[in-house]
């Protein structure tokens, strides 16, 4: 092949859903987040998200799933707080385990068809 120079590198996303492209590594991350800092606002600042843009594609993936993903309690004195729902713990890590061993397999495929990494 004169002159053909395989591609170094590739992306793959990985998104889950029933009807909307709803839950990707964004929802991921704001989950994980939430779920290590036990706020929400903590874990949208953090990614340099807009409370707007957080509550929006939470809400769109829980639209879509059909159940809560998150428990927010509003502030107050004490502050507010978020959780994991129960579903939302268990998505997260199907998730997480899925996107890594679709990661692992893509490295596999480029490497088989590109002669790289």
């Amino acid at each position: 092949m004169d002159g053909y120079k395989a591609p170094q590198k590739f992306h793959v996303k990985v998104r889950i859903f029933n009807d909307q492209l709803a839950f990707g590594k964004g929802v991921a991350q704001l989950l994980e987040l939430t779920d290590r800092c036990g706020s929400l606002r903590a874990a949208y600042q953090s990614m340099g998200m807009s409370s707007s843009k957080a509550w929006k594609i939470l809400r769109r993936a829980e639209e879509d799933l059909g159940y809560k993903l998150v428990e927010a309690t509003a502030g107050g004195a004490h502050g507010g707080s978020a959780v994991l729902t129960k579903e939302g713990k268990i998505l997260l890590a199907a998730y997480s385990a899925f996107d890594r061993e679709v990661q692992e397999q893509a490295e596999k495929s480029f490497a088989k068809y590109f002669g790289t990494r």
